[in-house]
């Protein structure tokens, strides 16, 4: 009996869907989820844990910074097609998968971690605000799962951030990761 493999772009296509279909309260706790197990992950950090890189890796910093410019940008372009009130502070566009930001990874380690919470802060209020919005179908292409409308974005969040979550705990148990 062979036993099928599961396609992980199926997989989070179909969480993704079934996430969208939830009730704003649902994303709602879904994003504060989200929230807290970045701060689980990240919140003890130091300069030197957050700066190191395991060899043909990115280091925390690197991760947090990519986190962070793609959260805000995915917000701001739901905000947009939502038809409700963008963020305050303009997002640079992501266009491209794996884009780093050597600006946020520049800033102290403290910061990155209440800018990474702070994006899904961000997008916490985006999904309060597209509860009033009749634009909920509009959709916008992601360069591997296609078409996700706007509550499905929010759920991308979860995703998006959980693999980044995942590489940064594999980070800390590489063998050379310093104890402090």
């Amino acid at each position: 009996m062979t036993q099928q493999q599961t396609d992980p772009v199926q997989q989070g296509l179909s969480y993704m869907r079934h996430q969208g279909a939830k009730s704003f309260a649902d994303i709602d706790a879904m994003l504060e989820r989200t929230a807290d197990d970045w701060r689980l992950c990240i919140q003890a950090l130091s300069e030197t844990q957050a700066t190191f890189k395991p060899a043909g890796e990115w280091c925390a910093k690197e991760v947090l910074g990519h986190a962070i410019m793609t959260n805000r940008s995915i917000n701001q372009d739901v905000a947009s097609l939502g038809g409700v009130e963008p963020p305050a502070e303009r997002a640079e566009e992501v266009r491209a998968m794996g884009i780093q930001s050597p600006e946020y990874e520049a800033m102290p380690i403290g910061d990155l971690c209440g800018m990474t919470v702070g994006a899904l802060e961000e997008s916490r209020m985006i999904a309060v605000a597209l509860q009033k919005s009749d634009n909920l179908d509009k959709s916008f292409p992601h360069p591997i799962f296609g078409p996700l409308n706007l509550k499905e974005w929010l759920a991308f969040h979860r995703i998006h951030s959980m693999d980044h979550i995942q590489q940064i705990d594999k980070i800390k148990a590489d063998l050379g990761y310093p104890s402090a």
